[in-house]
């Protein structure tokens, strides 16, 4: 009987790419497609504030990968942006 088995290669690497977004993200921004329109159609700005706020936050990851981590300004901004449209969709909704 063997003391160890086989197991590969120790320098073996595997060339995956890594998701940008997993299933779930991919889900919310569905889902937050569907009420961004649904708004848009029954004129609710503050839940189209809100929805668009998450996919703005989304949108940070897509241009962070896409300029290549240089632009980190743009990336920010974007986030920046989310989050203060987030915050005025509380404030419509309550006031």
């Amino acid at each position: 009987m063997p003391g160890m088995r086989y197991r590969g290669s120790l320098y073996e690497t595997t060339n995956k790419k890594e998701a940008m977004f997993s299933n779930g993200e991919k889900a919310g921004m569905a889902l937050s497609l569907v009420l961004f329109l649904f708004g848009l159609g029954d004129g609710d700005i503050p839940l189209c504030f809100f929805t668009g706020s998450f996919l703005i936050y989304e949108a940070h990851v897509v241009m962070k990968k896409a300029r290549g981590n240089n632009d980190w300004f743009m990336s920010n901004l974007f986030k920046g942006m989310s989050i203060a449209m987030f915050f005025g969709s509380i404030f419509m909704a309550v006031f």
